[in-house]
């Protein structure tokens, strides 16, 4: 009896767990691009989470809204060559096929 009550609190436990943190999932994505409005986001999670719209829509604002500091895009960035030059070592003398 006391391995089915431990079970059943273990599941119990876990479902409520999966529920907060799929509950706080737009705030987190919010926090981790960097939105620019994350108090709006977190306001909208928090009052409207509950609802079958309001948690879509704090997704939807977390994932599109724009960022704080926006990336560079590709073209902006100056072209690095991945290999340094090369060094030539001006020691060694280069000596021609006969000798």
């Amino acid at each position: 009896m006391t391995n089915g009550l431990l079970a059943g609190w273990i599941w119990g436990l876990t479902i409520i767990t999966a529920f907060v943190v799929l509950a706080v999932l737009p705030t987190f994505i919010a926090l981790v691009r960097g939105a620019d409005e994350i108090l709006l986001i977190m306001l909208v999670n928090a009052l409207c989470c509950a609802t079958v719209i309001g948690w879509p829509i704090a997704l939807v604002m977390a994932i599109k809204w724009p960022r704080k500091h926006p990336r560079p895009s590709r073209s902006s960035r100056q072209y690095r060559s991945p290999l340094p030059p090369e060094r030539h070592d001006t020691r060694r003398v280069m000596r021609g096929p006969y000798g």
